[in-house]
């Protein structure tokens, strides 16, 4: 089983989402980034666009967010986002 972290995505109204997750992929200003468990510190801003998370039971949700910023710092990642919806 692939190593997991905490991922949470905030916005103004409150935690959009709460998961393990082994991977996420989202848009930052200069492009994309992907995350695994531990990586090292990193905070960074985002454009916005879409956000791709691997949850750590195997399932792939998709979200679109707003301008914001993801930081992740021993295994637990925060987006911090004006806006988020999931799609399918």
């Amino acid at each position: 089983m692939a190593a997991s972290y905490s991922l949470k995505i905030i916005t103004p109204q409150g935690i959009v989402y709460e998961g393990m997750v082994i991977h996420a992929f989202l848009p930052t200003e200069n492009g994309f980034a992907g995350v695994l468990a531990h990586h090292a510190p990193y905070l960074v801003s985002s454009k916005g666009g879409k956000l791709v998370v691997k949850e750590s039971v195997g399932l792939e949700k998709n979200f679109q967010i707003g301008p914001g910023f993801f930081e992740v710092n021993h295994d637990q990642a925060v987006f911090l986002t004006q806006a988020c919806q999931a799609k399918s």
